[in-house]
């Protein structure tokens, strides 16, 4: 009875408030102006590898900033040839050219004119690039292609002059996923073996396999599928032994004698030494395409299919309204009318070639009403409609009652999709004034929905200076003027602030619900260590709501708080004991917190099937009729004018992209952050201007830098100092690094004063194992110890570590795992630099 009571109220209040909404909308006097989006319209391009299509290509209409564009990489002969094909889909060029630009873009290196070969409706060039390139650099190479109506459209890819014998490492990558097809074939030609088949292998879902699952679930278990379309293959990074891959494709299978299909993408991480292959790493994601159909209700759930259990899902407060996404389509369901409708899609039946089928976008739904509004925003690459060629944030309202999508704002962005979608997972947040909020570029902006004005709300903050909440309702920051956090609520707008109190600063640690975790810590117990990473170690830990009111405090005697993770409702306490000038670890902690977290009302579960295994259903919240069900294709609402609002980005943070198997995981603003996550992800990471600052790749089998020579510390010199002089020796520079330490400098602060041209890179927390990356490309790396000495890190070998250290003037080799114990003991306190060039 209480919850029918409350889901009444929750239904009447946004019912007054969606009345409100409509009659807003209507009086714009367009509510008949409505049509379907438009059809995709530009070409489409790939590059050809002995007849094979590789790296395709969508056209941009506008010009991006070629230093985030990294969706693939293209190698070419010492006679630099290039061959690439345009798929016209009826279009007639004016012109066709190529740019070859260094990697940030910043340097036009060649600019030329092309003709072509015309097949009936594809365009193939054949050209070679002049000889201004750097064997084994990376460049960005852009072709413009203007069309018969005047625009132009660009397409970007990488370049690089090497053989990394490409060839061979594609014949093996199409080879193995051919053979998943046919489990036969696939134990026939060996692939079995170059899996490693573990108990890390989940193999109850075919949403998704991996390196470790069986060949049986590789081979996808009890489905027979049938692969609808050659793959298409981009080639996501290449090493002279390794390579990166990804293949995407659909699939079709039968059931209950109708076909359904799914989107399919493979990931292989390949190694050639020109004898064996080695598969390094494979993953592969299914995701069905929904069944837009009354077969896919019943009178208790929606069944999505083969998915995977994280999906963009968000309900109304009553629960009778949800909207969920899926295969690169967006869907809500209303209960209480039984409408089940495609709110946004870039295919459909009329629009089902490779251009629609991109999956360079995405979703994040911000709000649905008890009435069966929906708002929403599309993120990434447009590939039709008003905004095809475009990449950018289209925020839309659905209207119910009319059965329309209307794009209430448009953001246009200025790299990739992946870039642009690893910045709103952190923040994309509508209110019910209009209000909508998003991070970008490591900044929170506010949009106003009705009049189209932006404002900055805070910028240039990292990870570590704020906190949002899970639902996205609540922000917290640190702010930069004065000793206080800055606790927002995003529903209404208000702000408030939380003072550290005299003596002490202060930090946002998390949420639990929409209550505010946070930590103070003392002045006087604040310090840098040698290396000038901060120790924060709070002696009390807070929770409140937005009020101010302190809901639990954590606090004990001689024992401090330096960070938490929170799990459900459960905060874990990673803790230390400080004694004299020395902070060493103590046990662990927790704190519970019983408030209640609230549960959806409509459940997504996983149901295990004979043939499909592991299928997602939404259990609903209340029954359904599936013979009522109606199936609706809302339009779009036409309008005059361009609702395109610019968000002009101010000087922030430097910040680094990690590139996993299928693109940006993160954007970090430490590069220690993104060295590790790399690391873990067998990815690369790139700095703001595209260049490397690491690659996850097989290291030679042995290397030192033999330019540098042991040199002894003394009573003036401190083994610290001999360090920094020999990094600046090493560099062709002299500086008295001894001084430079008395007068109260912090090593990272004498590096980047110094090191011109250079990114210096604080590598703390990172593992030994990750920074010979460095030595590997002949750059030292220092390491500094607990008790304030410190050595370099200037070769390696299979078993050793060959050191430079001052305490004996000497160069040595220690053994590796000792090594890395020795390392770790002492904090794994790492700092490098990079120049950019291999």
């Amino acid at each position: 009875m209480k919850k029918a009571i409350i889901k009444g109220i929750a239904f009447l209040t946004t019912f007054v408030l969606a009345l409100v909404v409509i009659s807003l909308f209507v009086n714009k006097g367009n509510a008949d102006m409505t049509a379907p989006m438009s059809p995709a319209s530009l070409p489409v391009m790939a590059v050809l590898k002995n007849g094979t299509e590789i790296n395709q290509m969508s056209g941009y209409t506008i010009q991006m900033d070629t230093a985030g564009m990294r969706e693939s990489i293209t190698t070419v002969d010492a006679a630099r040839q290039v061959d690439a094909v345009v798929h016209l889909y009826g279009q007639e060029l004016e012109g066709i050219s190529y740019e070859l630009r260094s990697i940030d873009g910043s340097r036009l290196i060649e600019n030329t004119e092309l003709s072509g070969e015309r097949q009936e409706d594809e365009l193939r060039v054949s050209f070679r690039l002049k000889d201004l390139m750097e064997e084994g650099e990376e460049y960005s190479l852009v072709f413009v292609l203007t069309l018969e109506d005047g625009r132009q459209a660009r397409y970007y890819t990488r370049v690089i002059e090497a053989d990394y014998q490409l060839e061979e490492k594609l014949d093996f990558v199409t080879s193995f996923s051919e053979a998943t097809f046919d489990a036969e074939r696939f134990l026939e030609e060996g692939f079995n073996k170059k899996l490693e088949t573990s108990a890390d292998g989940d193999n109850s879902t075919l949403a998704r396999v991996d390196i470790h699952s069986t060949a049986s679930q590789v081979t996808w278990g009890p489905l027979k599928v049938t692969r609808k379309e050659e793959p298409r293959i981009r080639v996501r990074e290449i090493a002279p032994q390794t390579a990166s891959v990804e293949l995407s494709y659909p699939v079709s299978f039968e059931e209950d004698g109708k076909t359904r299909y799914i989107a399919v993408r493979e990931y292989y991480r390949v190694r050639y030494t020109g004898e064996t292959m080695y598969l390094l790493d494979y993953e592969r994601e299914a995701e069905q395409y929904f069944t837009e159909s009354a077969a896919s209700l019943s009178e208790s759930a929606l069944t999505l299919g083969i998915v995977g259990e994280e999906m963009d899902f968000k309900e109304s407060d009553g629960g009778t309204v949800f909207a969920f996404s899926q295969a690169g389509a967006l869907y809500s369901y209303n209960g209480a009318d039984a409408r089940l409708a495609r709110l946004f899609s870039f295919y459909d039946g009329d629009n089902s070639d490779m251009r629609t089928q991109n999956s360079g976008h995405g979703f994040r739904i911000l709000q649905a009403d008890e009435t069966g509004n929906v708002t929403f925003l599309v993120y990434g690459y447009m590939s039709r409609g008003r905004h095809e060629g475009t990449c950018g944030v289209q925020v839309c309202y659905y209207s119910n009652a009319l059965n329309v999508v209307e794009e209430l704002v448009f953001i246009p962005f200025d790299r990739s999709a992946d870039i642009l979608g690893a910045d709103l997972d952190r923040l994309s947040y509508v209110n019910g004034k209009n209000d909508l909020y998003l991070m970008l570029g490591g900044s929170v902006w506010h949009v106003n929905l009705e009049n189209k004005q932006s404002s900055l709300v805070v910028s240039g903050i990292s990870e570590e200076d704020y906190q949002i909440s899970k639902d996205n309702s609540m922000l917290a920051w640190k702010s930069a003027e004065k000793n206080e956090l800055v606790f927002m609520d995003l529903v209404s707008g208000e702000q408030t602030q939380i003072s550290a109190g005299d003596g002490n600063d202060i930090r946002a640690l998390g949420f639990m619900g929409k209550d505010l975790i946070y930590g103070v810590a003392a002045k006087e117990d604040i310090r840098e260590d040698t290396v000038g990473n901060l120790v924060f170690p709070m002696h009390s830990i807070i929770i409140c709501d937005f009020e101010g009111n302190v809901l639990k405090t954590y606090a004990q005697e001689g024992v401090f708080v330096t960070g938490c993770s929170i799990a459900e409702n459960q905060i874990n306490l990673e803790r230390v004991r400080i004694e004299g000038n020395t902070v060493v670890a103590a046990e662990a902690d927790q704190i519970l917190y019983n408030d209640e977290i609230p549960e959806s009302q409509n459940q997504i579960t996983a149901v295990v099937t004979e043939e499909l295994e592991t299928v997602v259903r939404i259990l609903l919240d209340s029954q359904a009729d599936p013979k009522k069900v109606k199936l609706l294709t809302p339009k779009e609402v036409l309008f005059e004018g361009s609702r395109e609002t610019e968000l002009i980005p101010e000087d922030s943070p430097g910040r680094y992209y990690v590139y996993g198997p299928f693109g940006v995981e993160a954007a970090l603003s430490s590069p220690a952050a993104a060295v590790r996550l790399a690391y873990e992800r067998a990815g690369t990471a790139a700095d703001e201007n595209g260049e490397y600052i690491f690659k996850r790749d097989r290291l030679h089998t042995s290397n030192q830098i033999m330019a540098i020579e042991g040199r002894a510390a003394d009573a003036q010199t401190s083994s610290l100092a001999v360090c920094l002089d020999t990094i600046f020796q090493y560099e062709g520079l002299v500086r008295d690094s001894a001084y430079l330490l008395e007068r109260g400098e912090d090593v990272l602060e004498i590096l980047e004063e110094n090191l011109e041209g250079r990114t210096v890179l604080n590598l703390q927390g990172c593992s030994l194992d990750m920074v010979l990356y460095y030595p590997d490309r002949e750059i030292p790396v220092l390491a500094v110890l607990q008790d304030g000495s410190a050595v370099l890190v200037i070769g390696f070998n299979e078993q050793n570590v060959v050191l430079m250290d001052p305490g004996t003037g000497t160069v040595y080799k220690k053994g590796m795992n000792d090594a890395r114990s020795w390392f770790e003991e002492n904090g794994n306190r790492f700092i490098t630099y990079w120049g950019g060039e291999e």
